[in-house]
């Protein structure tokens, strides 16, 4: 049976330092829709590659319990909702729902992350039954701040929920995964070539907005001009 894979993407529309933050235009679409679109094309991608062993990816959004959110994002992807401060009872949630043997933790505040990245992570954490694998690691981190992805096996995320007691180690998730796994967990990382984590990408305030609007116009323009001067079928992304 193929491994199956839940993406799920934590949201909120009642973010304290920029709220509804989620409905920000960048580009043409909103913040949220730009992640919702990386996650469904890195899926896309992984079921679509030509090999027996290709895992069955589904996207989720995780919401607070009547947020705006979910009506309003839920195209072609599920919802889940659960207490707005306890982000880890959503996650176990939908790990109860969908019963993926992988659970993939993406945020909703970072519109620029990659498909390319979402599908790596997922792939080096099959091949290396990883229980958690991520590019968040503080320590060791080497990632853009938004393009932040953290992969968890079904256990360690069914670990997390019964061990995990105090408000900031349920609201973060993954807190306790790094900084005391438990002994039979098998933990891994993924760093880039180049340390890029002075780089903030993600988005929490009007500044942050500003900053990654102004990046996506570039990167944007860029494109126009690569498909003019190459051609739409030449141009490559990573």
């Amino acid at each position: 049976m193929p491994t199956k894979v839940l993406i799920a993407i934590q949201a909120r529309s009642g973010s304290t330092r920029l709220p509804r933050k989620a409905f920000e235009l960048i580009g043409e679409r909103r913040m949220l829709d730009h992640v919702v679109d990386a996650c469904r094309e890195a899926a896309r991608y992984l079921m679509s590659r030509p090999t027996p062993n290709a895992p069955e990816v589904s996207v989720a959004l995780l919401v607070p319990t009547a947020d705006p959110i979910a009506k309003e994002f839920a195209r072609g992807v599920g919802v889940v909702e659960g207490p707005e401060q306890d982000v880890l009872s959503r996650y176990y949630a939908a790990l109860e729902r969908y019963s993926p043997d992988f659970v993939v933790r993406i945020t909703g505040d970072c519109p620029l992350i990659p498909d390319f990245l979402i599908a790596k992570h997922i792939t080096t954490a099959i091949k290396g039954r990883y229980d958690y694998v991520s590019n968040v690691d503080e320590e060791t981190r080497t990632a853009i701040d938004g393009h932040d992805c953290e992969v968890m096996s079904s256990r360690m995320l069914g670990w997390l929920h019964g061990a995990a007691e105090t408000a900031p180690d349920r609201e973060h998730v993954t807190l306790m995964a790094r900084r005391e796994p438990p002994d039979w967990a098998r933990m891994g990382c993924v760093l880039n070539y180049h340390d890029q984590s002075h780089v903030k990408l993600s988005v929490d305030t009007a500044d942050d907005l500003a900053r990654v609007r102004d990046e996506y116009s570039r990167r944007d323009l860029k494109l126009f001009k690569a498909e003019r001067k190459f051609g739409r079928q030449a141009v490559h992304r990573l």
